[in-house]
């Protein structure tokens, strides 16, 4: 090989080092322009998404309800069970649609009216009480009082100038734009109940097609499953432990007498699908309107309530819900929460533990394929030593008694 060519290649890892540095530094420099692009991606595909998120749900249920149509005597309804449970699902959901709006949503509505009416009030009554505070105490020294002022003053301007109205207008236009996209996802995941066989016949052909080489196919049709696994997992159980959340939470609130309880309630329930730091949001939130609305001794008592429930729930009620714990360390999980709320808000918060999950469960089936592979190598290595020696033990064999032989001769 020729000197020239020798040096050649050399410059190619430092040139592919080089390129990725680059691509690095231009994402980092470009990260607001690229997390802007995934957003409006993200809320373009959002009916899909809330599709697959309703799929998910409404799998377990269907299923049960498709095995029991199933052994049915007739005929016509057992060779059909998938399309009557997928009816039955849905009657269903759109009768706790019809309650939630009959019932639910007047109280949350007036909550929010009547929370909304209240906080000039409240916001006054907090002042008054840091203007009442002896001037050697420590909450002056914080200025809480000055930071609450400039707050409460930088909303009222943004509600009462034409820049607030058009905000608001446009967080309208935003609710009205979720509304439709929550009715294309109960559409679509109905397909998605139906058709749930043909849509894994796709992915399983196209994984084939894409990974010609079977091992490779296979491996990553186990990825997928387990992915598949996790978020149905960590979804189905997480909406039943939010619903026993949302239950309990407000069963407290409205034990103590707390206003706003129904509201509070959901703040607590919709707070749990983010793990680990979700009920400590959630319970800061409801004991600070309860501290304000109802005093300190009814905030104290429902705060202590909380934290005797979220502990039986961590250690009790989830993991059995779970069946299989989703093992992550809290320190991932802050990490990713945090990360995912700075850069796509309270979808982002929502959102960061499950990718966090997925991508583990990911990489750790990959180290353990992997892993294998190195043991069956290892395994084929060790037999072609042990053949290698065995035939050498029968080659020195040979060469001593052919030696034997001559010394006798």
């Amino acid at each position: 090989m020729k000197k020239s060519e020798i040096e050649w290649r050399k410059w190619i890892p430092i040139s592919l080092i080089f390129i990725v540095l680059m691509v690095i530094y231009k994402t980092i420099d470009n990260i607001d322009q690229i997390t802007s692009a995934i957003g409006n991606f993200l809320s373009v595909i959002s009916p899909l998404l809330f599709g697959v998120l309703f799929t998910y749900f409404l799998f377990i249920p269907h299923r049960a309800v498709e095995r029991v149509l199933k052994k049915f005597k007739i005929k016509f309804i057992a060779k059909r069970a998938r399309g009557f449970s997928t009816i039955i699902i849905f009657l269903l959901l759109l009768l706790i649609i019809v309650l939630v709006l009959s019932f639910v949503v007047p109280i949350v509505v007036e909550n929010v009216i009547s929370l909304a009416n209240s906080i000039p009030g409240y916001i006054s009554t907090v002042l008054e009480y840091f203007d009442n505070l002896p001037p050697d105490s420590i909450w002056i020294n914080l200025n809480i009082a000055d930071t609450i002022k400039n707050s409460s003053g930088d909303i009222l301007n943004t509600l009462v100038n034409p820049d607030g109205i058009g905000q608001v207008a446009q967080g309208v236009m935003g609710f009205v734009g979720g509304i439709f996209s929550l009715i294309m996802g109960l559409v679509i995941s109905l397909y998605m109940l139906l058709d749930r066989d043909r849509i894994f016949d796709f992915f399983r052909r196209l994984n084939n097609a894409v990974f010609r080489r079977k091992e490779r196919a296979r491996r990553t049709a186990t990825y997928m499953v387990q992915v598949n696994k996790v978020l149905l997992t960590f979804i189905a159980s997480k909406g039943l432990d939010s619903l026993i959340n949302f239950t309990v939470a407000t069963t407290i609130l409205f034990i103590f007498g707390v206003d706003y309880a129904l509201l509070l309630g959901l703040i607590a329930g919709a707070f749990n699908f983010i793990p680990f730091l979700g009920s400590i949001i959630s319970a800061f939130i409801i004991s600070a309107i309860t501290l304000i609305t109802g005093g300190v001794n009814t905030a104290i008592y429902v705060m202590i309530c909380l934290l005797v429930f979220h502990q039986l729930d961590g250690n009790f009620i989830e993991p059995r819900i779970m069946k299989s714990s989703l093992k992550i360390n809290p320190i991932l999980v802050i990490i990713a929460v945090v990360v995912g709320g700075a850069y796509f808000g309270i979808v982002g918060m929502f959102l960061a533990v499950p990718i966090v999950v997925m991508v583990k469960q990911i990489l750790l089936e990959y180290v353990a394929a992997h892993e294998n592979d190195i043991d069956e190598s290892s395994g084929i290595l060790d037999n072609v030593v042990s053949n290698v020696n065995a035939v050498a033990d029968r080659i020195d064999h040979a060469v001593e008694k052919i030696h034997d032989e001559n010394n006798q001769e």
